[in-house]
C-alpha cells in the first residue's frame, strides 16, 4: 500500500460515504414524489404548465318601479393579430373584408406590418363580433371580448344612477353607492402553456363560473322622469337660468317617482360631464326656500288655534316696518284674510300673524316636517339642510325663518314636507330602491314605507290643503291652474346669499301636490337664478309644474280636456289662457311626419319602432340620425313633435322596450 493511499484513505472514505448518503437520500425522496406523493407532484407540473385567469361576471342592473332597463351591459369585440403567426394573409384579409365592408388592401396592409401586433377591428357590436367570434379563427388571429356599461335612456337620471369607470367600478350616483352589490364577484378558468409559454387549449382544466352582480330596483318611473327633465330643459332655455331641480313623489306612500337636476350629462359618451352635474341637486344641495317655507308658520298657527282661516290682517298697502328692519310685499294690499295672506304670499301679513306664536312652537313644527335633519334616503351624502335651535333666535329669527330665509332646505325636503300636507299630516321616509334581486331570483327589499310621525293634526292639513288649491285657482300660483284637476300649491321666490351678502338673483320655486283631496302625486319644482321672462315663483316655477301636471294627465290615458261640465271661472281663467289648456295628442300616439314648410319639418315618435325602420324614415326625411345600443327605440332626441331643419342631427336611443 502506497504511502499515497494512506495519506488520502481517510478522505477518500468520506467523500464515498458523502456520496452514498446524497444518492440514497436523493433516490428515497424520487420514491416519495413519484409514488406516495402523486398529489403533490401533479400540483407542482401544473403550476409550472398551468395558470389561472379572472373571468368578470356581469355587472347586476338598474330597473324603474315598472320593469324597464336602465342600464346594460353591452359585449364588444377586438379582432387583432400577429402577423408573423399568419399563415394565409390573404385568407384573413378576404374573411375579415367580406364581414366588415372593407377593401381586402386595408387589412392586406395591417397584416403585412412590420409590428408584431396589430388590430384588424375593434369596438365590434355584439351580434357581428360575437357571430365571428364563434367561427374558426385562422392561426394568428386573436379575439378578445369587454363588456361596456350601456344607458339606453342617455342622460336621464344621469345624476342620481351614476356612471362605471373604465374598470367597472361605480364612480358616482348610485353606480357607486350600490358597487358592491352591483359589481359581483370574479371567476376564473385555468389555462394551459407549453414550453415556451404559448397558451394551449385542451379539456380537463378546472373552472370557477363568476357570480353576477345584483339588479337594483328603483321607485322611478322613466317615462315621468323624462317629462320632469324635459319640463326643466325648456324652463332653463325659456328664462336663461343656471340650473333646475324638479322632485316628484307619491305622497301616499313616500315613493319617489321622479328626481332630476338640470344640467345633466350622458354617461354613454361623458359629454357634458362637470362637477356640478355629477351632484343629485334635490338630495345633496341646499338653499333658502323663501315663501314654500310658510306651511310651516301656517301649521303651527292652525294647530294651536292661534289664527282662524277668515281672520283679518292689515297688510299696510305693501310697506311694513319690524325691529327697525322695513318688509315690503310684492303687491300693495290692504286687509286680508289669514288664507288670502298665504294664496297671495303677502310677508307682511305672514309676519304680523306669526308674532303670538311661541318660538319654540314654529321651530318643533319645521323640526316634525323633517326640516335641518336627514331623511334617510338610500343616496350618499344627503344634505339634512339646517336651521338654527329657537334658542339662539335673534329678535328677528322668527320673522325671517316665517317667510323662509335663515334656513336652508333641500328640495327633497319640501317634496316630503307638502306630501305630508297632502296625505293628512304624516310625514313619510322617502323611497328610492324597492328591491335588490340576485342572479338565482332572491330579493332583498330596501325600502318600504315608513311613518316618521304625525306632524300635525288631520283637520289641520286639510284645512292648509284649501288654503293651497285655493293659491293656484285664485292667487300666486295662477299660471299652474288647470281646469278642475284642483292642484294645491304654493309659490316660492328667495333671493340668493353670496358672501354673506343678499344679492339681485333668485331661485323661484313651486311647491304643490294633485289632487287636492287624496293627492296622487307631490311636485316640487326649483329654477336657480332665472334672468329672463321673469324671476318669481309664479312667474317661472309654476308654468312648469302645470306643464308637468297637464302631461302626466295625458299619459294616464286620460281626456285630453278634463273640464267638467259647469265649471266656475276666474280671474286665472280668460278666454286665451284656457283655450290652451291640456291641449295636443297624447303622449303615447305617434306624432305624424308632416312637412311644415320647405325648411322645416316636425320630428315622430319613434318609441317602439326598431333601429332598422327608425333610421330608414329619418334618413327619408333627411335628417342626420344617430343611434345608441340596439333592440326597439326607447328615447329619442328631440322629442316628438318638436320642429326640426332639414340635416339636423337627431339621436334615438336604444335598448329592452
Amino acid at each position: 500500500m502506497s504511502m499515497t493511499y494512506k495519506k488520502f484513505r481517510g478522505r477518500y472514505i468520506v467523500v464515498v460515504v458523502s456520496s452514498i448518503i446524497v444518492w440514497t437520500m436523493l433516490v428515497f425522496r424520487m420514491f416519495y414524489i413519484q409514488v406516495v406523493d402523486v398529489q403533490g407532484l401533479g400540483e407542482a407540473l401544473e403550476s409550472q404548465f398551468e395558470d389561472k385567469v379572472s373571468i368578470p361576471p356581469l355587472r347586476g342592473n338598474f330597473y324603474d318601479r315598472n320593469g324597464k332597463k336602465l342600464t346594460d351591459n353591452i359585449e364588444h369585440f377586438t379582432f387583432a393579430a400577429h402577423p408573423d403567426k399568419v399563415k394565409d394573409k390573404d385568407a384573413v384579409a378576404r374573411l375579415f373584408s367580406k364581414t366588415f365592408n372593407k377593401s381586402k388592401r386595408y387589412y392586406l396592409n395591417r397584416l403585412n406590418s412590420s409590428n408584431s401586433f396589430v388590430f384588424l377591428e375593434r369596438d365590434v357590436n355584439p351580434m357581428l363580433g360575437r357571430e365571428l367570434s364563434q367561427s374558426p379563427l385562422p392561426t394568428g388571429v386573436q379575439v378578445k371580448s369587454s363588456v361596456r356599461r350601456y344607458y339606453p335612456y342617455g342622460d336621464v337620471a344621469a345624476p342620481l344612477i351614476g356612471f362605471v369607470g373604465t374598470e367597472g367600478e361605480g364612480l358616482s350616483g348610485l353606480e357607486d353607492h350600490y358597487n358592491h352589490q352591483l359589481a359581483g364577484i370574479d371567476g376564473w378558468k385555468e389555462l394551459g402553456s407549453d414550453g415556451h409559454g404559448n397558451t394551449r387549449i385542451r379539456g380537463g382544466f378546472r373552472e370557477q363560473k363568476p357570480i353576477n352582480g345584483d339588479d337594483c330596483y328603483l321607485t322611478i318611473d322613466v317615462d315621468l322622469q323624462i317629462i320632469v327633465e324635459e319640463e326643466l330643459k325648456s324652463a332653463i332655455e325659456r328664462h336663461n337660468a343656471d340650473k333646475a331641480e324638479g322632485v316628484l313623489v307619491d305622497p301616499q306612500t313616500g315613493e319617489i317617482l321622479a328626481l332630476a337636476n338640470i344640467p345633466t350629462f350622458n354617461p354613454n359618451t361623458r359629454s357634458g360631464l362637470t362637477e356640478a352635474s355629477l351632484i343629485s341637486h334635490p338630495i345633496m344641495s341646499a338653499y333658502e326656500p323663501g315663501s314654500t317655507f310658510k306651511v310651516v308658520g301656517a301649521t303651527a298657527l292652525l294647530e294651536e288655534r292661534q289664527v282662524h282661516p277668515m281672520d283679518v290682517f292689515d297688510c299696510e298697502n305693501g310697506k311694513y316696518s319690524i325691529h327697525g328692519i322695513d318688509v315690503k310685499d310684492w303687491k300693495s294690499f290692504e286687509n286680508l284674510t289669514y288664507a288670502e295672506v298665504i294664496q297671495n304670499s303677502s310677508n307682511i301679513g305672514v309676519i304680523k300673524a306669526i308674532q303670538p306664536l311661541d318660538a319654540s312652537k314654529m321651530f318643533n313644527t319645521a323640526r316634525k316636517y323633517g326640516f335641518s335633519e336627514k331623511s334617510g334616503i338610500q343616496f350618499p351624502y344627503e344634505n339634512g339642510g339646517s336651521l338654527k335651535n329657537n334658542r339662539t333666535w335673534s329678535s328677528l329669527s322668527k320673522s325671517e325663518i316665517a317667510i323662509g330665509y335663515e334656513v336652508s332646505v333641500t328640495t327633497l325636503q319640501l317634496a316630503m314636507a307638502y306630501s305630508a300636507i297632502g296625505n293628512g299630516g304624516v310625514l313619510l321616509k322617502p323611497q328610492l330602491i324597492e328591491k335588490l334581486r340576485t342572479p338565482n331570483g332572491h330579493e332583498q327589499e330596501i325600502d318600504h314605507m315608513d311613518a316618521l310621525r304625525r306632524v300635525a293634526s288631520v283637520e289641520t292639513m286639510n284645512t292648509l290643503s284649501h288654503i293651497l288649491e285655493k293659491a293656484v285657482s285664485n292667487g300666486t300660483g295662477g299660471k299652474a291652474f288647470l281646469p278642475n284637476l284642483n292642484i294645491a300649491g304654493k309659490t316660492g321666490t328667495a333671493k340668493k346669499l353670496k358672501n354673506g351678502k343678499y344679492v339681485s338673483e333668485y331661485i323661484a320655486s313651486f311647491a304643490s301636490f294633485y289632487p287636492s283631496d287624496n293627492p296622487e302625486y307631490t311636485l316640487i319644482i326649483t329654477i336657480d337664478h332665472p334672468r329672463s321672462g321673469g324671476y318669481t315663483g309664479g312667474m317661472v316655477a309654476a308654468p312648469v309644474a302645470k306643464e308637468i301636471y297637464r302631461r302626466i294627465y295625458n299619459l294616464n290615458g286620460q281626456n285630453t280636456e278634463p273640464l267638467q261640465a259647469g265649471s266656475s271661472q276666474n280671474q286665472y281663467q280668460n278666454k286665451s289662457y284656457t283655450d290652451n289648456s291640456l291641449k295636443g295628442q297624447l303622449l303615447s300616439a305617434a306624432v305624424p311626419v308632416l312637412k311644415v314648410n320647405a325648411t322645416s319639418l316636425t320630428m315622430p315618435d319613434l318609441k317602439g319602432l326598431s333601429m332598422k325602420m327608425s333610421l330608414s324614415g329619418l334618413y327619408a326625411m333627411g335628417l342626420k340620425p344617430v343611434s345608441h345600443g340596439s333592440g326597439r327605440v326607447i328615447r329619442q332626441v328631440p322629442t316628438a313633435g318638436k320642429q326640426l331643419q332639414p340635416g339636423q342631427t337627431v339621436e334615438i336611443y336604444l335598448g329592452e322596450s
